[in-house]
Parts: structure tokens; sequence; C-alpha cells
């Protein structure tokens, strides 16, 4: 069995001999100090437990809070839980926003409930080591042709790629998807592990153009055959001749333009604007689109034939919200570029970002992601900051949209602004699980009877109203049959 590493920073010597009692089974290291800490601090723990506070009566001191931004940036993707026996909200939002992953009141400790949210802390940190792992080792790979990602569906994407890429250098490979999901990426790392790699390559996206120099940019024309026409020109078909275009928004092509591409994927001739001459070429076509073909078929818009003849080699690029397990990667792999690109100070990312991004829509998908990080990077630039934080992010990110409204009413006392920040640990983890209880209370650490009851407690006992949150999946708990 794997003994997991975990260090403690706090001063209080009782308090670590009953940590080391409670998890016997971990590998556990201590600092009584910040200077301490300094010493034992490295990448091999999977979780730290930070005390907030080391001495209340020397409040001028380097605290335990002055220490967790420097604590992130050496250990980005440690888990760090802070500790207090203090009744500060402020304090504890504060440890939180500043990349805090939880928060333990030790006056109120249970030590059954937090073993197991320990242990579940402890599997995460593994596992997005390891993610960080692959994904670094892929950009040293790949660099800017790789699609980024460790979710089976970009996985799957990328063999079937290189698939085609050896073994099919005349299909036609067909790509389709949302916008920003990443199909010019697609298109080159085909290209990359491709036989025609080396040889000529075009692409085209379909733009304000008449018909007629529409025709001519793809298939050429000769000299006199449309007004300003005053010499031959070869088109891109031609260009690429031996290599490989890639036509992107091809649902937006004319059906004059379609019928002249369904005659080249027939007998791989084109013939120029303007002559009677046809030319054999030897061209790998790629296509791509954002939109519904088949719609576009049943309106008339696109030619059936030619829908059918594409879509032999067919590969769906998934939105972001469909594998949500790349946002982390995908934000590390951003993070890194701009912070480097834009000559930052920055050094690593508050968790509160990857929560927040982790429960967005993404309707610009990856496309939306690298702005939205770029945008970040260069506000915190501004300010000349070392941890990228929520505050950096263009207003319509700084929240998630499961917290609008969560709403801290003065008159609750420091339990009921407790019992709130639980309850939104809470819904997070459902909006993960898609509302599965059991498996919400797997990723809180607890079981499905412990979580129950910890609701009815946010809800009876801390006296929260419940009608002030109707859209939360919580309440689904207090149902007798739930």
């Amino acid at each position: 069995m794997q003994k997991y590493k975990l260090l403690i920073i706090d001063d209080n010597l009782e308090f670590i001999t009953s940590v080391q009692k409670v998890l016997y089974d971990f590998q556990i290291d201590y600092a009584t100090s910040i200077i301490d800490a300094e010493k034992k601090v490295s990448q091999d723990y999977e979780i730290i437990l930070l005390d907030l506070v080391f001495d209340d009566t020397r409040p001028e001191i380097f605290q335990g809070l002055d220490y967790l931004p420097e604590l992130k940036v050496k250990l980005p993707d440690t888990t760090i839980i802070v500790l207090t026996n203090h009744s500060s909200t402020n304090t504890v939002v504060r440890a939180l926003k500043l990349g805090a992953t939880d928060f333990i009141y030790k006056k109120e400790l249970d030590w059954i409930e937090w073993r197991n949210r320990l242990i579940k802390y402890c599997k995460d940190t593994i596992t997005i080591k390891n993610l960080v792992a692959k994904s670094e080792h892929l950009e040293q790979i790949y660099d800017e042709t790789e699609l980024v990602g460790i979710s089976k569906q970009i996985e799957t994407i990328r063999l079937r790629l290189k698939d085609l890429a050896q073994n099919s250098n005349d299909i036609t490979i067909f790509l389709f998807g949302e916008t920003g999901t990443g199909k010019n990426l697609a298109v080159k790392y085909y290209r990359k592990h491709s036989l025609r790699k080396d040889k000529p390559y075009k692409e085209f996206s379909v733009s304000e153009l008449s018909e007629t120099v529409l025709e001519s940019e793809l298939f050429g024309h000769v000299k006199g055959s449309f007004t300003g026409a005053d010499f031959d020109k070869k088109g891109l078909f031609e260009e690429a001749d031996g290599g490989i275009l890639f036509l992107d928004e091809i649902g937006d092509y004319d059906l004059k333009i379609q019928k002249k591409i369904m005659r080249f994927l027939e007998d791989k001739t084109i013939t120029p604007v303007g002559s009677t001459k046809s030319k054999k070429l030897d061209v790998q076509l790629i296509v791509a689109t954002n939109q519904n073909l088949q719609q576009l078929v049943s309106e008339e818009k696109f030619r059936e034939d030619l829908y059918y003849r594409i879509n032999v080699a067919s590969i769906e690029l998934p939105p972001l919200r469909e594998r949500k397990e790349d946002i982390r990667v995908l934000t590390k792999y951003f993070f890194k570029h701009f912070k480097e690109k834009e000559k930052t100070n920055l050094k690593t990312i508050s968790d509160e970002i990857y929560k927040i991004f982790e429960q967005l829509e993404w309707r610009g998908n990856v496309r939306e992601l690298y702005y939205a990080i770029q945008s970040a990077c260069a506000n915190a630039r501004l300010n000349n900051d070392s941890i990228l934080l929520p505050s950096h992010l263009s207003e319509n990110l700084k929240s998630l949209p499961s917290n609008k409204g969560w709403q801290q009413p003065d008159q609750l006392n420091l339990e009921g602004k407790k019992a709130i920040i639980e309850l939104q640990a809470i819904e997070e983890a459902l909006s993960k699980t898609n509302g599965k209880k059991s498996e919400a209370a797997k990723l809180l650490g607890m079981s499905l009877d412990q979580l129950r009851y910890k609701i009815k407690n946010i809800f009876n006992e801390q006296k929260i109203n419940i009608n002030k949150y109707p859209n939360i999946k919580a309440k689904y708990f207090l149902e007798v049959n739930c």
C-alpha cells in the first residue's frame, strides 16, 4: 500500500502528535516554524497542512498566511490545507483565494471525516502531478503541433489521425466540431505525421469573394478568362500538387464550387476557369466545418453526393465542456506559454482559477480558454504579480456560475458563514458528478449518510434559508427517499 507523504507546518507539537496518531499509515514530516519549513519543502509531498497563525501575541511576525503565496509558487501542484483556531471567515477566504484547497478548524476537528478527505486529496494530487508531467512531456515532443489533452476523446483523436497519416495518404479527411475546438491543430498534427509532410501544403478558408474569383483561387484561370485575368494563374489545388490542401468552412462553399470539388474527388482532375483542358493532380484533401452538413443537405445547400464522398474518414473534435479533464492541462499549457512570451513575473496559478474554469461552459471552447489566459496573464503583468489570481480574469469569468447568488448575509454568525462555504463545496462536487449523490459523497471523502447529515445540519441547525438558493442540487438530499 502506498504511503502518502504529508508535511505539517505548525508550532503546536500536541496537534502534530495527534495528526501522527490518526494518520498512522502516512509518511509525516513536520516543521514548527517557517524557517524550519523552508528546509523541508519539496515536491515529494502530496499534502501540506499549514497553520495560518503561529503566534497570537506577535502579529508582526511572518505568519503562515504570509508564507502561503511563496509555498504555492514552490509547490504549484501540491494540495495545501490551512489550519486555524480563529474565527475569521475573511482570513479563510483569503487563504483559499491565495491557493489553499481547503481549511480545517482545529476546535471542531472530526478526524474520521478528515482522514478520508485527506486520502482523497492525496490521490487527486498524485493524479494531477502525473497529468502535468504527461502534458509537459507532450509539449516537449510536439511543440505547437500537438492536440493538448489527456482525455480519452483527445487520445483517440491523436491515434486516429496518426494512423490515417501513416496509412491512408489518399483518403479525404473530414473534421467537424464547434468553433474553437482545435480543427486547425488537428490538421497540423496530421500533417506532422503524414507521408506527405515534406510535400506542398496549402490551406484556404472561404471569404467574401465573388464566385468567379473564388473559383479562380481554388482551381486557377487562364489569361483573358474574365476581367482582370491578365495572365495564367495556378489555383491552390495545383499549387498543392503532391501534397495536402486544407479547405476550412467547407459548408460555406457555393454549389458550383462543390460540384468542381466533387469532380476532383472522383477523377483527381481540375479545370481552370476559362480553360477547356483538365489537369490531373495528386492532392490529398482535408476539409473542416463547424456546421451540420446533414442539415445543409436536407436544406439543399450542400450536395448530398459530396457529403457522402467526404464523410469517410470523419473525426469529430469534441467541445471543451465534454472533456473537462483537459481544462487543467490546457490551462497549464497556455499559462506556461504566455508567462514566458509576455515576460511576466508569474510563477504559478491559484487553485481558484482551476475551480472557476472547470465550472464554465466554454462556448468558444479551447480558443476561448486560450484568450482568457492570455488576458489574465497580461493583467497580472501590470501588477507584477507572481500568482495568477481570479482578480486577473475578465469580469465575466471571475465568479463561478454556481456561486452567483451565494450571498453571506450579515446576520449569519461564523458557523453560518462556514456552512455556506461547505455548501459551495458540496454544490461543486454535485456539479462535477452531474448530480450523482453517491459519487459526490465519494469525491468529498465521506459516506452518503455523512453527506446527507451534513446537508441537513446546514439547513436545519445553522438555519440557512433554502428558499434563498432555489437552484442548488443539495436540496434534494432533504427529500425522504433521496
